[in-house]
């Protein structure tokens, strides 16, 4: 409901303060994380800001990896304050490197020794010679999202549909486009009350995987595992809700 004190606020269930149109935004935090193939440890997104190294892995997170101000286990910054509405885990890619993936390069051809692709379906089918992670990944990842050490929300990783995404219609038949539900916002899963986020309370969202992803030999091509054999695939997390910052 609307208030009268001269600026447009309303108030919104499950959060004890009238939100100021002016200060909130509908806008998102999002983190990255990188998986290889036989993971069987658990990884927490929203550790590391841009600049830090991937959790799981060695190369740096930039900002299409992540937008959080400040690693999430020391909660937001100063000044931030969050209410989210909605989680969305995405496989946002597949890689294969010949080499200990320490600073991986998105786009590369797999003659220069890496290679990125979008994901695919998969399922670990030997007749499926493209092979793919999204079935292995849905299928066997546990989520627990956590405010100060306690679980607000926890499910398989199907049950957070990412909302978006590539939606292509091709007249070929050996492109595959993978996701995690369908690339619309509408699809999202949505929480009835939201997460509370503040500023010096941790919080982080961890993946865990409770049987290990399979291997190499059934996901990719033998071409491909023959020439780069140390295959994985990076997973963005994405909070979306309202967002309070302050003006920089």
């Amino acid at each position: 409901m609307a208030d009268s004190t001269g600026t447009l606020t309303v108030r919104v269930p499950g959060f004890p303060n009238p939100i100021q149109f002016a200060d909130w935004t509908h806008d998102n935090l999002y983190h990255t994380v990188q998986f290889q193939q036989g993971n069987t440890n658990a990884v927490q997104a929203f550790t590391g800001a841009p600049g830090s190294a991937i959790p799981n892995g060695q190369r740096v997170l930039t900002l299409v990896d992540t937008n959080i101000p400040r690693s999430g286990d020391n909660g937001l910054s100063e000044g931030w304050e969050m209410l989210v509405y909605s989680i969305g885990i995405q496989p946002a890619r597949e890689w294969a490197t010949n080499a200990p993936p320490a600073q991986l390069v998105d786009g590369v051809l797999a003659g220069t020794g890496q290679l990125s692709r979008p994901v695919h379906l998969g399922g670990g089918d030997p007749a499926v010679t493209s092979g793919g992670i999204l079935f292995d990944f849905l299928r066997k990842t546990y989520v627990k999202f956590t405010v100060n050490q306690k679980v607000q929300s926890e499910a398989p990783a199907e049950k957070y549909p990412q909302g978006s995404g590539m939606h292509v219609f091709a007249t070929t038949t050996d492109i595959e486009i993978a996701n995690n539900g369908r690339e619309s916002p509408a699809d999202a899963r949505v929480f009835v009350l939201p997460i509370w986020l503040r500023a010096n309370i941790a919080y982080t969202c961890i993946l865990s995987p409770q049987v290990a992803y399979e291997p190499a030999p059934t996901n990719w091509a033998t071409t491909l595992t023959t020439s780069l054999p140390i295959l994985g695939f990076d997973v963005r997390v994405t909070l979306n809700g309202l967002l309070k910052r302050p003006v920089t």
